[in-house]
């Protein structure tokens, strides 16, 4: 079974694509993915579950949610 690099352009399409997410929520996703690979025993859960409530109590939170509501890309301040 051979493995296909993705192109250039794919990758970097795909890296703006995450890269214009809330960044509170880019940072609960790192959190949450380096806390997902840690043996079992040694994953810190808490840290991630509070990343994930300050998502949903920020000024992004609200503006995701309005930007969807109105059919526009939202403008996320990090917030």
């Amino acid at each position: 079974m051979s493995c296909r690099r993705p192109s250039e352009s794919y990758v970097r399409n795909f890296a703006s694509t995450v890269g214009a997410n809330a960044p509170l929520t880019i940072k609960a996703a790192k959190m949450a993915i380096d806390a997902a690979v840690e043996d079992a025993e040694r994953r810190r859960l808490a840290p991630v579950e509070e990343a994930i409530k300050a998502c949903r109590a920020s000024s992004d939170y609200i503006e995701g949610r309005r930007a969807f509501m109105e059919k526009r890309k939202p403008v996320f301040k990090g917030r």
